[in-house]
């Protein structure tokens, strides 16, 4: 058998060398863990960030893409996106002059910032209806959806559609309110309609309205003077905007002229009242002793009257 023996110097010689050839080992670059957003508005900056492992082989240098078509380098890095959607970044590392690398993604949702509802304007079909004329309210809203709505009518009426409509039983100024919300926040308006009562066509074609006459100094309605103030009544009834001025005359001749004309308009007056007619729609006013005479057959006892005419 033949034995080798190795001198101290030699020994030593190899051990030294074994410890340099660990020493310039190479260590691959690692991406440990990487930081992103998970959610990011439009044009909201974000920060992106990733560790690499601490024995990489110096030197260690990271890249990004941002999956719309924007880069930057650095273990750390800011971004935003110009455009909701859904984008996957990218970060890669290197080491050694690209020897070695590593890459790590990460996807963010990009939407757009809510946009909280605003109401730009709101409107009627008819900014004047009458009592039977059926009004519908819309509005133009800004925001994000859904959005809801919540109507105000002014007079007791409310309701929750985008554009409701809506028929007023009584004449009058009303003022309509809307709010509209959305989940970012809420915007009020309000406008104002004038309402009228309803007019039939007979109402603009009428021009005057019947007299009724009376017995010699009597204030006392009779048969034939309530029959024409009964035609009357139909007018006034189907024209509720309709109001009236009722003057009493006296004839030459008759008792107390002036107390006696005043007499004979309220009783016309009551006529009108005690048939559903308001008191405010009609005025009574007395003439007295008729003063401009006319030559007509009927002679004096067209004066015993009282005319009922409209006021506009």
């Amino acid at each position: 058998m033949t034995h080798r023996i190795f001198s101290n110097s030699f020994v030593l010689a190899l051990l030294v060398a074994g410890i340099t050839m660990t020493g310039c080992k190479s260590v691959p670059v690692d991406i440990m863990s990487m930081t992103a957003p998970d959610s990011l508005q439009t044009n909201q900056n974000g920060s992106f960030v990733v560790e690499t492992n601490a024995d990489a082989k110096l030197p260690v240098s990271v890249s990004w893409e941002f999956g719309d078509d924007a880069t930057a380098s650095g273990a750390s890095s800011t971004h935003s996106f110009s455009e909701a959607g859904t984008y996957t970044v990218t970060a890669s590392a290197t080491n050694r002059k690209g020897k070695s690398s590593d890459m790590s993604s990460a996807t963010v949702v990009v939407v757009n910032p809510p946009v909280p509802a605003q109401i730009v304007s709101i409107r009627a079909s008819e900014n004047s209806p009458d009592t039977q004329t059926s009004v519908t309210f819309s509005a133009s809203v800004n925001g994000d959806e859904p959005v809801s709505y919540a109507w105000s009518l002014g007079d007791g009426t409310s309701s929750s559609d985008a554009s409701p409509s809506h028929t007023f039983a009584e004449p009058g100024t009303y003022t309509v309110q809307l709010n509209a919300s959305n989940r970012a926040g809420s915007d009020s308006r309000s406008m104002s309609i004038t309402v009228d009562w309803y007019e039939a066509a007979i109402c603009r074609e009428v021009s005057e309205l019947s007299s009724t006459f009376f017995d010699r100094n009597s204030s006392e309605l009779t048969d034939e003077g309530m029959a024409a103030l009964g035609d009357n009544l139909e007018i006034l009834a189907e024209c509720p905007n309709m109001n009236v001025r009722v003057e009493g005359t006296a004839a030459p001749g008759e008792r107390r002229p002036q107390e006696l004309s005043e007499d004979r308009a309220r009783a016309v007056e009551q006529y009108y009242t005690d048939n559903g007619i308001p008191a405010s729609r009609v005025v009574t006013f007395g003439n007295g002793r008729a003063e401009d005479l006319s030559s007509k057959k009927d002679g004096l006892a067209q004066y015993r009257r009282v005319d009922t005419i409209i006021v506009r």
